[in-house]
Protein backbone atom coordinates (compact mmCIF):
# COMPACT_ATOMS: atom_id res chain seq x y z
CA UNK A 1 0.00 0.00 0.00
CA UNK A 2 2.70 2.54 1.04
CA UNK A 3 4.24 2.13 -3.03
CA UNK A 4 0.45 2.97 -4.02
CA UNK A 5 0.46 5.94 -1.86
CA UNK A 6 3.58 6.98 -3.46
CA UNK A 7 2.48 6.75 -6.73
CA UNK A 8 -0.30 8.97 -5.88
CA UNK A 9 -0.30 12.35 -5.54
CA UNK A 10 -1.87 13.71 -2.48
CA UNK A 11 -2.54 17.36 -4.37
CA UNK A 12 -2.97 18.72 -7.44
CA UNK A 13 0.04 20.65 -8.93
CA UNK A 14 -0.12 23.83 -9.38
CA UNK A 15 1.67 26.19 -12.23
CA UNK A 16 2.81 30.00 -11.69
CA UNK A 17 2.07 30.64 -15.23
CA UNK A 18 5.56 31.59 -15.70
CA UNK A 19 6.72 28.80 -18.07
CA UNK A 20 7.69 29.54 -21.62
CA UNK A 21 6.18 27.45 -24.37
CA UNK A 22 8.72 26.15 -26.40
CA UNK A 23 9.80 29.09 -29.02
CA UNK A 24 9.83 28.65 -32.82
CA UNK A 25 13.32 29.22 -34.40
CA UNK A 26 14.18 31.87 -36.64
CA UNK A 27 13.73 29.66 -39.69
CA UNK A 28 10.39 28.28 -38.77
CA UNK A 29 8.91 31.34 -38.42
CA UNK A 30 10.48 33.03 -41.52
CA UNK A 31 8.69 29.94 -43.02
CA UNK A 32 5.51 30.84 -41.48
CA UNK A 33 5.22 34.38 -42.32
CA UNK A 34 6.07 33.54 -45.97
CA UNK A 35 3.45 30.63 -45.76
CA UNK A 36 1.31 33.19 -44.64
CA UNK A 37 2.24 35.96 -46.94
CA UNK A 38 3.32 38.61 -44.73
CA UNK A 39 6.62 38.92 -46.33
CA UNK A 40 5.79 42.89 -45.84
CA UNK A 41 5.53 43.38 -42.56
CA UNK A 42 8.25 44.97 -40.11
CA UNK A 43 8.51 41.37 -38.60
CA UNK A 44 9.27 39.63 -41.44
CA UNK A 45 12.18 42.26 -42.67
CA UNK A 46 13.78 41.78 -38.97
CA UNK A 47 14.14 38.25 -39.05
CA UNK A 48 15.40 37.88 -43.02
CA UNK A 49 18.00 40.53 -41.62
CA UNK A 50 18.93 38.56 -38.74
CA UNK A 51 18.95 35.30 -40.64
CA UNK A 52 21.53 36.93 -43.17
CA UNK A 53 23.76 38.32 -40.16
CA UNK A 54 23.99 34.45 -39.11
CA UNK A 55 24.90 33.04 -42.56
CA UNK A 56 27.08 35.71 -43.14
CA UNK A 57 25.23 36.53 -46.42
CA UNK A 58 26.58 40.48 -46.29
CA UNK A 59 30.31 38.91 -46.95
CA UNK A 60 28.74 36.18 -49.46
CA UNK A 61 26.40 38.14 -51.36
CA UNK A 62 27.71 41.16 -53.30
CA UNK A 63 24.34 43.07 -52.70
CA UNK A 64 24.24 42.22 -48.66
CA UNK A 65 20.98 40.25 -48.94
CA UNK A 66 19.21 37.65 -50.71
CA UNK A 67 15.91 39.68 -50.18
CA UNK A 68 13.86 42.32 -52.56
CA UNK A 69 12.37 44.76 -50.06
CA UNK A 70 15.63 44.49 -47.74
CA UNK A 71 17.39 45.44 -50.75
CA UNK A 72 14.89 48.12 -51.95
CA UNK A 73 14.86 49.76 -48.49
CA UNK A 74 18.93 49.95 -48.39
CA UNK A 75 19.12 51.44 -52.06
CA UNK A 76 15.88 54.11 -50.80
CA UNK A 77 17.82 55.54 -47.55
CA UNK A 78 21.37 55.77 -50.08
CA UNK A 79 22.38 59.19 -50.94
CA UNK A 80 23.19 59.47 -54.75
CA UNK A 81 26.83 59.35 -54.11
CA UNK A 82 26.30 56.01 -51.86
CA UNK A 83 24.63 54.62 -54.81
CA UNK A 84 27.36 55.23 -57.20
CA UNK A 85 29.68 53.69 -55.07
CA UNK A 86 27.55 50.19 -54.87
CA UNK A 87 27.19 49.90 -58.54
CA UNK A 88 30.51 49.83 -58.72
CA UNK A 89 30.87 47.24 -56.08
CA UNK A 90 28.29 45.23 -57.65
CA UNK A 91 29.12 45.99 -61.79
CA UNK A 92 26.25 48.50 -62.98
CA UNK A 93 27.73 51.84 -64.57
CA UNK A 94 26.91 54.35 -62.07
CA UNK A 95 26.56 57.05 -64.55
CA UNK A 96 22.54 57.49 -64.62
CA UNK A 97 19.97 59.92 -62.54
CA UNK A 98 19.16 58.00 -59.51
CA UNK A 99 15.99 56.31 -60.86
CA UNK A 100 17.67 54.61 -63.37
CA UNK A 101 20.50 53.48 -60.82
CA UNK A 102 18.36 52.03 -58.69
CA UNK A 103 15.90 50.38 -61.52
CA UNK A 104 19.81 49.02 -63.11
CA UNK A 105 20.76 47.81 -59.59
CA UNK A 106 17.22 45.84 -58.99
CA UNK A 107 17.53 44.26 -62.38
CA UNK A 108 21.68 43.06 -61.53
CA UNK A 109 20.00 41.64 -58.34
CA UNK A 110 17.59 40.05 -60.24
CA UNK A 111 19.98 38.48 -62.59
CA UNK A 112 22.50 37.74 -59.91
CA UNK A 113 19.54 35.71 -58.03
CA UNK A 114 18.61 33.73 -60.81
CA UNK A 115 22.31 32.87 -61.76
CA UNK A 116 23.62 32.19 -57.98
CA UNK A 117 20.17 30.26 -56.83
CA UNK A 118 20.36 26.54 -56.20
CA UNK A 119 16.33 26.74 -57.38
CA UNK A 120 17.20 27.71 -60.55
CA UNK A 121 20.63 25.31 -61.03
CA UNK A 122 20.02 23.15 -63.70
CA UNK A 123 18.08 19.74 -62.89
CA UNK A 124 20.43 16.21 -63.35
CA UNK A 125 18.51 14.40 -66.12
CA UNK A 126 17.66 10.75 -65.02
CA UNK A 127 19.36 7.97 -67.21
CA UNK A 128 17.49 6.27 -69.70
CA UNK A 129 16.72 2.57 -68.62
CA UNK A 130 16.69 -0.48 -71.58
CA UNK A 131 14.51 -3.23 -71.33
CA UNK A 132 15.92 -6.39 -72.27
CA UNK A 133 12.99 -7.48 -73.32
CA UNK A 134 12.16 -5.30 -75.90
CA UNK A 135 13.52 -5.98 -79.38
CA UNK A 136 14.68 -2.27 -80.39
CA UNK A 137 16.51 -1.96 -76.38
CA UNK A 138 17.64 -5.24 -76.66
CA UNK A 139 18.99 -4.11 -80.15
CA UNK A 140 20.22 -1.10 -78.32
CA UNK A 141 22.19 -3.33 -75.84
CA UNK A 142 24.08 -6.27 -77.86
CA UNK A 143 25.40 -3.12 -79.75
CA UNK A 144 26.34 -1.42 -76.62
CA UNK A 145 28.05 -5.14 -75.54
CA UNK A 146 25.58 -5.36 -72.54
Amino acid sequence: MSEEQEQEQPFEEITTGQEKPAKKGLLEELDELQKSGQTSTARYRELVEEVEVIYGTGETNRFGTNDLEVLKNKLSRMTKADLQTFSKKVGVNPRYDRENLVSNLIKEFHRYQSRGNIATAPQPVPAMTLDPNDPQHKEILDWLGG
